[in-house]
C-alpha cells in the first residue's frame, strides 16, 4: 500500500507576490486611498489640473506602508519555516522485513517511515510517528506536552491497554512530536502522517486566521469614514450643481473630490504600520516571534494573563523567583 510520506499535510499558502499586492490593494481603507489618488490624477491629466505632487505622494505612502507590513510579516514566517525545520525528527534506525522474509536494519529518513516498521527509540529522541510499544525498560518516560499541555512526564509500558481507554491515555503508546526523557523502547509504527494523534489534531483546526481586534475596530472605523466621505462628497457636488454662481464640471468635480478626500485620514495607514512594527521590534528583542504584525496590539489589550499548565507558556520548570524569610517579632519594619 502507498502511505505517502510521513509528513503533515501543510497548509495551502499564498504567494509572496500575492500577498503583497493584497496589502497593497486589499481591504477597504486602501481601496478609498486608491480612490483619492485616482480622483486627483483624473483632476490633475484630464481636467488640466495643477496638482500632480499629492497623488504620487499618497501613491508611495499607501505602497511603502503595505510593503513595510508585508516584508516584517514575510521575514516572520521564514523564521518560523526555519525553526520547524530545526525541530524535525532526524534520520531513525528501523527493522523491515523483505519480500523473502529476511529481517534487514535500515537507517533511514524520519519521512520515509511506514506503518509496520519496528524501530528502537532511545532518551532524547523525539518520536517520528505514533508508536505501539512492544518492549521497554523500566521507567520509561515520554514527554506528551505538545499534544495534552502537561509538563509532567508520563511513564510508558508494554502492557496491553484496557479495552474501552481513549487512545491518547493509552501508556503502550508513544506519540509523535512527543519526547523520550527516560528509558529505551521497541515499537512498531501503526500510525503517520495526517493520520498520526497530531496529524488528526492539525487537520481539525486548520481553519482560516481568526481576525484581530485591532483588524475589526480598524474595519469599523473606515466603514464610517467611508459613509461620512462619500455622503459629503455627494452633498458637495449637488450643493456645487445647485449653485446660483455658475461653474464649470471641472470646478464643479474638484470641489467635490476635495470635500471627499478632506474626510479620508490619509496618515492612518503609515502611522498604524510604523507603530505595529516599533511593537514587533521591541517583541523580537525580547526573543518572541511575532507572525502576523497586527496581533501586538491584542497582546498589548492583556491586563491578567492566566495560566493552568506549567509549560504551555513557561519552559515547563518549576522555579522559586522569590523568598520571603519571616522576621523575629518585632523586628520588621512594621514591627511586625
Amino acid at each position: 500500500a502507498d502511505f505517502g510520506q510521513n509528513l503533515l499535510t501543510p497548509p495551502e499558502r499564498e504567494s509572496a507576490w500575492v500577498l503583497l499586492l493584497k496589502q497593497i490593494f486589499g481591504g477597504l481603507f486602501n481601496i478609498m486611498l486608491w480612490i483619492c489618488v485616482v480622483c486627483e490624477l483624473v483632476l490633475a491629466v484630464a481636467l488640466d489640473g495643477d496638482d500632480l505632487v499629492t497623488p504620487v505622494v499618497l501613491s508611495v505612502v499607501i505602497v511603502a506602508s503595505a510593503t513595510l507590513q508585508w516584508w516584517t510579516e514575510q521575514q516572520a514566517e521564514g523564521m518560523m519555516n526555519a525553526l520547524q525545520e530545526m525541530q524535525a525528527a532526524s534520520a531513525v534506525a528501523v527493522q523491515r522485513r523483505r519480500h523473502g522474509g529476511e529481517r534487514v536494519e535500515l537507517q533511514i529518513p524520519a519521512e520515509e517511515l511506514v506503518p509496520g516498521d519496528v524501530l528502537l527509540l532511545e532518551a532524547g529522541q523525539r518520536v517520528p510517528a505514533d508508536v505501539r510499544i512492544l518492549a521497554c525498560t523500566d521507567g520509561s518516560l515520554v514527554e506528551n506536552s505538545a499534544l495534552t499541555g502537561e509538563s509532567v512526564a508520563e511513564p510508558r509500558t508494554a502492557e496491553a491497554a484496557p479495552a474501552g481507554l481513549a487512545l491518547v491515555e493509552a501508556r503502550n503508546v508513544a506519540f509523535s512530536g512527543t519526547t523520550v526523557l527516560q528509558g529505551r523502547m521497541l515499537g512498531v509504527v501503526f500510525g503517520t502522517g495526517d493520520s498520526t494523534l497530531l496529524g488528526q489534531i492539525a487537520t481539525k483546526i486548520r481553519t482560516s486566521r481568526t481576525r484581530s481586534s485591532l483588524e475589526i475596530q480598524i474595519e469599523h472605523f473606515v466603514h464610517l469614514i467611508a459613509f461620512v466621505a462619500v455622503g459629503i462628497g455627494l452633498l458637495s457636488l449637488v450643493a456645487n450643481i445647485a449653485s446660483p454662481r455658475k461653474r464649470g464640471i471641472a470646478e464643479v468635480l474638484e470641489n467635490a473630490a476635495t470635500a471627499f478626500f478632506a474626510q479620508v485620514p490619509e496618515g492612518l495607514l503609515p502611522t498604524v504600520t510604523v507603530c505595529l512594527m516599533i511593537a514587533s521590534r521591541q517583541m523580537a528583542q525580547r526573543h518572541v516571534l511575532v507572525r502576523k504584525i497586527d496581533a501586538v496590539e491584542t497582546l498589548g489589550c492583556i491586563g491578567v494573563l492566566c495560566s493552568d499548565k506549567t509549560g504551555t507558556l513557561t519552559s515547563g520548570k518549576m522555579t522559586a523567583t522569590d523568598l520571603a524569610v519571616p522576621c523575629p517579632t518585632g523586628s520588621g519594619p512594621d514591627g511586625i
